[in-house]
């Protein structure tokens, strides 16, 4: 058994949409409770763990949970679903896929997403986009009536599931690796605290944030109440080193280490951040790589905002195809990451 990848299949499995992250909190709580001083979780569904230290510095390592989703708006006469979206999917994604659904009792039920076959369509109809509103879900029902006795009814949320599996040696594929990769790697790092792998003066507080995909809404108030003096945010970003996407457009590829943030859409990292991640991965010994400017967000965007301006920078691990439902991640990458990323907490100090 692998302690990292059997974690890793546990989290990618979970359910857990924007806001309905339970399933998530619950498997990280179980692992890090031991290893911790202290966890809660706040308001908004921020789990937070903290280890103390000595010298009265604060460190912020920070994951998000969620995953995006889609969420129940109607349920029509013959009970077909019409779902919105939460977070950002591309709606070109939605035909034929599997739909797992949460009730509001916390039962699951399932269904397929629809649409016209090609047989009954004009050629122009064959041609137009099909936004997400149009689509439909069948979970197998005849009647509104029978779709309430499954659990159904507005604002369920949903999400697009496959199982984790492992394609080949060092490769594997699961849904929602953006962020449950993030959240392997901060787990990590408490374990490697905990055992004495590495060490650090500062207090330690790991942020497993809520609702990144709907705006990096829940980061942002844990980064207030935790007031870091330096905080670090780790994804799993977009590695997109495959057909159809020019080099020049690639924010990152695969097999090339972790992917150290410039700037994105959300965040221009403060030159001192970008040359001590950089320096550190010199240290170990691994290939990195920087995020091509300027795409995607991250929770550092909303934690470098909180009170008078805060310290923050992000690590990604590539995975392709991200904001899907099969995600890839070259396992070796993971490794170099963390490899990265206990170093950077060893020297965070030296920016606090």
């Amino acid at each position: 058994m692998n302690f990292y990848v059997d974690l890793l299949r546990e989290l990618s499995d979970a359910f857990g949409p924007s806001n309905h992250e339970e399933q998530v909190r619950d498997i990280i709580s179980r692992v890090v409770k031991p290893w911790v001083s202290d966890l809660r979780t706040d308001a908004l569904g921020n789990l937070i763990a903290f280890r103390p230290g000595r010298n009265g510095k604060r460190l912020m390592l920070d994951a998000h949970t969620d995953e995006i989703g889609i969420m129940v708006r109607h349920i029509d006469a013959r009970g077909f679903i019409k779902f919105a979206t939460i977070g950002g999917w591309d709606d070109r994604m939605f035909p034929g896929h599997r739909v797992t659904f949460k009730s509001r009792d916390g039962r699951f039920y399932y269904g397929v997403i629809g649409m016209a076959p090609p047989h009954v369509l004009s050629p122009a109809q064959k041609e137009k986009g099909i936004p997400a509103e149009d689509y439909f879900v069948d979970i197998g029902v005849e009647s509104a009536e029978e779709a309430a006795v499954l659990g159904a009814s507005i604002g369920d949320p949903g999400t697009l599931a496959y199982p984790f599996q492992k394609l080949k040696d060092d490769v594997y594929i699961g849904k929602a690796f953006d962020d449950r990769v993030g959240c392997l790697t901060v787990v990590s790092l408490l374990k490697a605290l905990h055992e004495g792998e590495i060490k650090t003066d500062m207090d330690v507080y790991a942020n497993f944030a809520t609702s990144e995909e709907v705006g990096l809404r829940g980061a942002g108030p844990a980064a207030f109440g935790i007031d870091p003096h330096v905080a670090i945010a780790f994804e799993g970003t977009i590695g997109s080193d495959f057909p159809g996407v020019p080099e020049e457009k690639r924010p990152c590829a695969q097999r090339k280490g972790p992917v150290i943030t410039i700037a994105d859409k959300s965040v221009l990292v403060p030159r001192r951040m970008v040359d001590l991640m950089t320096d550190c991965a010199k240290q170990v010994g691994i290939p990195y790589q920087y995020k091509m400017p300027i795409y995607g967000g991250t929770n550092a965007g909303s934690i470098h905002m909180s009170r008078a301006g805060i310290l923050a920078g992000c690590i990604a691990t590539p995975c392709r195809y991200i904001h899907s439902p099969n995600t890839t991640l070259y396992w070796p990458d993971f490794e170099n990451t963390l490899k990265l990323a206990k170093r950077v907490v060893e020297r965070a100090h030296e920016l606090a």
